[in-house]
């Protein structure tokens, strides 16, 4: 089946090492040292010219990098979920979920919430499991802000949730 691939496209820092590969898997001789090419370059193998491999430009795309977002805002995160558990541990109450994150946070009781908040468990959890550094970023901001009461820590919490994670209406 490899035989019959005209092109060749590797990208990294062992492209090289994929076109030696897919020479050896085709039993072909690779005529000139393969290179990898450098960053924003990939390399590009015709095989039908006879030309040996080259790196060629290619363009970044135009569009911000989007994490699947949906997965965390409504899926189930499994064994990366908050739980809230309060300062004696007598709770354990899982969000599987950013939205299922905001909806226990508005019924907790305000020592629970000062308890994670003020130990830094919202933003290690956005930036461990949820893997947003932006967010988890702008919830230390918050968790480290004693000015804050609960009711305003966690309105706060809950907008930069909301803003990063919900669709904006029509």
């Amino acid at each position: 089946m490899l035989a019959g691939v005209d092109t060749v496209l590797a990208l990294g820092p062992e492209s090289d090492k994929v076109v030696e590969s897919f020479c050896a898997a085709v039993d072909e001789d690779v005529s000139e040292g393969v290179v990898p090419p450098s960053e924003n370059k990939v390399l590009y193998w015709n095989r039908s010219t006879g030309e040996p491999a080259r790196p060629i430009s290619v363009e970044r795309p135009r569009q911000e990098r989007k994490r699947h977002s949906r997965k965390y805002a409504e899926g189930d995160l499994g064994d990366s979920s908050f739980y809230f558990r309060g300062a004696d541990g007598a709770l354990n109450l899982k969000a599987q979920n950013l939205m299922m994150f905001l909806q226990i946070a508005e019924g907790i009781d305000d020592r629970t919430w000062e308890h994670h908040l003020r130990a830094g468990d919202y933003s290690a959890w956005f930036r461990n499991q949820v893997k947003d550094k932006g967010l988890a970023e702008e919830a230390a901001v918050i968790e480290d802000d004693d000015s804050l009461d609960p009711h305003k820590s966690r309105a706060a919490i809950a907008e930069a949730v909301r803003r990063r994670y919900t669709a904006p209406a029509d």
